[in-house]
């Protein structure tokens, strides 16, 4: 079986080429653990940065919306920037309408019959 050496005495210096590809080596491990130390930074600033200067989505939403009169509401439903209304009107059916969910204007609607 063959004998491991652990003493650091038998250990020969490196030959002046080892020696400077062993530098090149440190220097470039040096530098990429630099870059990736600054990316991961930079990505970290990035998600707080986003998170401190999100659109304020809880802000109170105030609007009047115009329903016609023989409308009945079904259910709401809150898509994006709109405001989805279904419901039925005793003269043309189902109805879906859809407005603006910060100034209450219409959008357009759907009639099913």
């Amino acid at each position: 079986m063959a004998e491991i050496k652990l003493d650091k005495e038998e250990e020969k210096p490196l030959d002046p080429a080892a020696e400077r590809l062993r530098r090149k080596m440190v220097r470039l491990m040096a530098i990429s653990i630099g870059t990736l130390f600054i990316a991961v930074f930079a990505v970290l600033s990035a998600i707080i940065y986003k998170m401190n200067n999100a659109p304020d989505t809880k802000r109170m939403i105030e609007a009047d919306i115009n329903l016609p009169e023989t409308f009945v509401v079904e259910s709401v439903d809150v898509d994006g920037e709109n405001i989805v209304i279904y419901g039925k009107t005793a003269e043309n059916g189902a109805k879906i309408l859809f407005f603006d969910k910060f100034s209450g204007s219409a959008r357009g609607k759907l009639n099913l019959h």
